[in-house]
């Protein structure tokens, strides 16, 4: 018998990117392409490794999208499993057991889901950089000759790029109490994979870009195992294209140039980039979104990277003036903040906060604080306390 499962990953259902009510369809749009896709392929079972939101926090309209969404493949008999990402990872119950409630998926864990009697599907949630060496990593045994794959939200090398991984992959196999046949993972955009000692390991890819520079086709895996064997193909989603526009601006160039530039490119129902370099002008880059969505852009970000005029401080007052950021440092030193809120702040004072995903970091570093406190600080043998 042959077992054929879709895997998804990384979909960030609810993800406003560029604050666009349209990029936000698009991601769900995206999911239900994935969805639409292990339809009609009549699959097994779709699993999917990790940040099925975008947020901790996802609305009312995106859970019930998800929801709806889902409900399409439990009417085919098609089950849902998923683990949790780093994106929508909170501290107690978890939206996708909330969603378990309806039916329509189920959350994996340690213990297997048995598919077709010789797939078994294992689960680990996103596990934080801090609880990361003391993670168990055990697993209930498989019945006997089942295939083992195990879904997790990490980056790992390989495959991923030794710069952008957090974790050696070895560390994960060596590790695990089982003798895994695959390992299925989500939390990078791309899709890569590897073979290590016997064990087929690779990244589906998120089902939307979500970055401007994350250039290569959306896509999800479909995976046939038989005999023992896995054979994994890749689908390419159809998802809105991006483009990047430069405008170098000279001295005395004006709306008229501006206009000229966007026009040698199409835009239409495009997510569009512009980066505005050289000469300050009177053009605004308010002017320069105006353009291009006129032009039928369906999203429009603009980064005037222009420099100011230049001024001359040479007559100003003289002595010795303490920066603003020497100040305010002094200030925080007298109050004996954490090293958490330091992190905080600095990111906020050095302009690294961008609006987008910020209250996620900030809940992020909050999180992993608490996870070393319990590391270094827990209950000492002997203590009955609750």
């Amino acid at each position: 018998m042959t077992t054929r499962l879709l895997h998804v990953s990384d979909t960030h259902l609810g993800n406003r990117q560029y604050g666009s009510d349209v990029r936000r369809d698009d991601f769900a749009e995206a999911f239900e392409q994935a969805i639409e896709y292990a339809l009609d392929e009549d699959v097994d079972a779709v699993i999917h490794t990790g940040d099925l939101f975008d947020s901790r926090d996802p609305s009312l309209p995106d859970l019930n999208r998800c929801i709806d969404i889902l409900e399409r493949l439990r009417e085919a008999d098609i089950p849902f499993y998923g683990i949790v990402g780093n994106h929508e990872r909170k501290m107690d119950d978890q939206y996708l057991d909330l969603i378990n409630k309806t039916r329509t998926a189920e959350r994996l864990d340690r213990n297997h889901r048995l598919v077709n009697g010789e797939v078994a599907l294992y689960g680990i949630d996103a596990v934080t950089k801090p609880a990361w060496h003391a993670e168990d990593f055990e697993l209930e045994t498989p019945p006997e000759d089942a295939f083992t794959i195990l879904c997790m939200h990490q980056l790992l090398d390989p495959p991923v790029p030794e710069l952008f991984a957090n974790h050696p992959l070895d560390d994960v196999l060596e590790r695990v109490n089982v003798d895994l046949d695959a390992l299925a993972l989500g939390d990078y955009h791309e899709t890569v994979g590897t073979v290590e000692n016997g064990t087929q390991v690779w990244y589906a890819g998120s089902t939307e870009r979500c970055a401007k520079d994350e250039a290569s086709p959306r896509t999800v895996s479909l995976l046939e195992i038989d005999d023992g064997g896995l054979i994994r193909r890749e689908k390419e989603l159809d998802t809105r294209d991006f483009i990047h526009i430069d405008i170098e601006f000279a001295e005395g160039d004006g709306h008229a140039y501006a206009e000229d530039v966007v026009d040698r490119h199409d835009v239409v129902e495009k997510v569009v980039s512009v980066a505005l370099d050289g000469e300050s002008t009177t053009v605004t880059s308010r002017d320069v979104r105006g353009v291009v969505m006129n032009r039928g852009a369906a999203v429009c970000r603009v980064n005037d990277q222009r420099g100011g005029p230049d001024i001359d401080l040479s007559g100003g007052p003289s002595g010795d003036i303490e920066s603003a950021d020497k100040l305010i440092e002094e200030k925080l030193a007298e109050s004996n903040l954490s090293s958490v809120a330091v992190e905080i702040e600095e990111r906020v004072r050095e302009g690294k906060a961008t609006p987008t995903g910020f209250d996620d970091e900030v809940e992020e570093y909050l999180m992993e604080a608490q996870d070393e406190a319990f590391d270094e600080d827990g209950p000492t043998e002997g203590d009955e306390s609750e």
